[in-house]
């Protein structure tokens, strides 16, 4: 059986090449440090599932790509979790603000790896039963 592709999209490049180390093992990890990697990577074959970073080159660019995708014909259908290094004041805040934006799930950074592969499982799984 195929595994799934996973796009990580995050800035942090250390970040970015600790989870693709994690989540390698259960899933082929594509990686983009920015916006217009992720959109050129996106074009270039689509994911199974996107993880976006909030704040990369300014303040909501990951609430950004998560709207231009949702907006998107060819990535609508894409599952998206958004991974945010911010406080949880500005995250719930975020959240009511960026709330026009869907997403499936929201994480913190660092994450914690179990919640991680169990969130993603879970988002898999349910894409698949849609």
């Amino acid at each position: 059986m195929d595994r799934p592709t996973i796009l990580l999209v995050d800035d942090d490049t250390l970040l970015l090449e600790a989870l693709r180390a994690v989540l390698e093992q259960h899933y082929n990890v594509r990686t983009a440090t920015g916006g217009e990697e992720a959109v050129a990577a996106v074009a270039e074959a689509l994911p199974d599932l996107i993880i976006l970073d909030v704040m990369m080159s300014y303040l909501s660019e990951g609430y950004d790509l998560a709207a231009m995708f949702r907006k998107g014909e060819r990535t609508a259908h894409i599952p998206i979790v958004i991974l945010t290094g911010v406080d949880r004041m500005f995250e719930s805040r975020s959240r009511l603000e960026q709330s026009w934006v869907e997403v499936e799930a929201f994480l913190t950074k660092p994450p914690d790896f179990t919640a991680l592969h169990d969130t993603i499982e879970s988002v898999l799984a349910a894409k698949k039963r849609a």
